[in-house]
């Protein structure tokens, strides 16, 4: 039987694991921590499900990527809305025409939604760095607005530094919506596991080709050697698919390139619930960017009970979890040195958002750990 070594029991290492297990392949996983699900692990405190490192809502356009997940669980429909506190009042977020009545006069706002219908007619997204060269004054006066109070303070927050200092890349992610549609995705296929995350990666592991060791961290099992991979002491003749931040399979050789990390507060409540929201971003106020109320996300019925969490985005340290890439030229060299060594060792298969350094959503892990194990299999 063929073998398969796959580094990290995230999303994207335990899909590949699933589908070379069912073409056949002994997989074994190795991860680091002492559980399965990497960043999107959750778990129940006192009957309330937490994502025990931040919020992750499953959205996506790929009905293969959804066909592939609902084999390992039962999904409930979600359709996740954010509000941010602008100006001392709660609007949603992407903003829209309804956060556009919510901040303006009646007047100026019906006079503003004009503006951008005959813009916009399609009533689209648009990315605000690209509102804001727009030729026509009052698209640009609005753009300024949304700019300074939507997004810049909050940039600062979640990267550390200012927008001007960004990648171009980054301020694209989150638009400004030409209508009252208030979801924050748009996805064709909006939902979450009805039993949680680790509930369905339990699922996906589970499989008479698939072993999975905790607590075991693979760069004191693995070495690069000429001509390939050992993998305790022996040389490995089967495909390596690693998920970890690639500088540590190179022991950051070229140096290590820079990560956002976060750190989370959790909040227990005596209440039904203590936000009108899953989510509420804070821009403008506070060191921490967000607030999460993930019993929401479930739609649990606990009486008098509830949990939120503050997220704080901070610098990544030597101990703390890489979360974000951060992006740019200088980064992108330093990543393109460690890609080229990795190109270079037979049946090595960096995977990933640290392995690729590239920031993916749920769905695109999964599409690409799929497509990986096609490549690998045929």
């Amino acid at each position: 039987m063929q073998q398969a070594l796959i580094i990290g029991a995230g999303i994207t290492g335990l899909t590949a694991a699933r589908s070379l297990a069912e073409h056949g392949f002994q997989v074994t996983v190795l991860e680091k921590r002492d559980h399965i699900g990497g960043n999107a692990f959750d778990y129940y405190d006192n009957g309330v499900l937490v994502h025990k490192y931040g919020p992750h809502l499953f959205h996506t356009g790929k009905k293969e990527v959804a066909d592939f997940l609902q084999r390992f669980s039962d999904f409930i429909p979600y359709s996740h809305r954010v509000l941010g506190e602008i100006d001392g009042r709660l609007v949603p977020i992407p903003f829209n025409f309804r956060s556009i009545d919510l901040l303006f006069p009646e007047r100026e706002a019906q006079h503003l939604k004009e503006l951008l219908t005959r813009e916009y007619p399609d009533g689209g997204s648009v990315p605000i760095m690209e509102l804001r060269r727009h030729p026509d004054a009052g698209v640009q006066e609005l753009a300024e607005f949304v700019f300074r109070k939507v997004f810049y303070n909050y940039t600062k927050k979640q990267w550390g530094k200012p927008p001007e200092e960004m990648d171009a890349s980054v301020m694209g992610r989150v638009p400004v919506r030409m209508s009252y549609d208030d979801r924050y995705f748009t996805d064709e296929f909006q939902m979450m596991p009805a039993d949680g995350y680790t509930a369905l990666f339990q699922n996906m592991a589970r499989h008479e080709n698939i072993r999975i060791r905790y607590g075991c961290d693979a760069c004191r099992h693995i070495e690069i050697v000429e001509g390939g991979i050992c993998f305790d002491g022996e040389l490995w003749d089967g495909p390596v698919i690693y998920t970890g931040c690639i500088e540590e399979l190179f022991g950051a050789e070229y140096g290590r390139l820079p990560y956002r990390s976060l750190r989370f507060e959790l909040e227990h409540h005596h209440a039904e619930h203590v936000q009108p929201a899953v989510q509420i971003n804070y821009p403008n106020r506070h060191t921490y960017t967000r607030t999460s109320e993930f019993k929401l996300v479930q739609k649990e019925r606990i009486p008098d009970r509830t949990i939120l969490m503050y997220e704080y985005p901070i610098p990544c340290g030597d101990g703390d979890i890489p979360y974000y890439p951060v992006e740019s030229a200088e980064s992108r060299a330093l990543y393109e040195r460690y890609r080229q060594r990795a190109d270079g060792i037979p049946k090595l298969y960096p995977a990933g958002r640290l392995a690729e350094y590239r920031y993916y959503n749920m769905d695109i892990a999964v599409e690409r750990a799929l497509r990986l194990a096609e490549r690998i299999c045929s």
